[in-house]
């Protein structure tokens, strides 16, 4: 029993000298104004969800100004792609007659 004593005499001691070691190791100057509350948006901003790319993305195409700008674009794109094509088509036509005036043979083949 008395072994058990000097090691729970030795424990006290050594967590006195770590309560000295952590008081003296504890800054002593305060904390500049505002910073309380700076560290409660850092926290508070870590619990907000971050937007996923698709949610971005719908709030971008919700808001009308930027709808209305979508809306333009795939108009424009949808007009170029008709005239790229009406263009293609209408040069095949054009050679598809030359032929056939030049060579009507050529285009019974067809």
């Amino acid at each position: 029993m008395g072994r058990h004593c000097m090691s729970e005499d030795v424990r006290q001691a050594d967590d006195q000298k770590l309560s000295i070691l952590l008081r003296a190791a504890r800054p002593t100057a305060g904390f500049p104004p505002g910073f309380q509350n700076a560290v409660w948006r850092r926290i508070e901003s870590g619990y907000r969800k971050p937007m996923r790319f698709v949610e971005r993305l719908a709030g971008l195409l919700l808001n009308p100004r930027f709808a209305a700008a979508g809306l333009a674009a795939v108009v424009l794109i949808a007009a170029g792609v008709g005239a790229v094509r009406g263009i293609r088509s209408g040069e095949q036509e054009a050679r598809d007659r030359y032929l056939a005036l030049v060579d009507p043979s050529s285009h019974m083949q067809h």
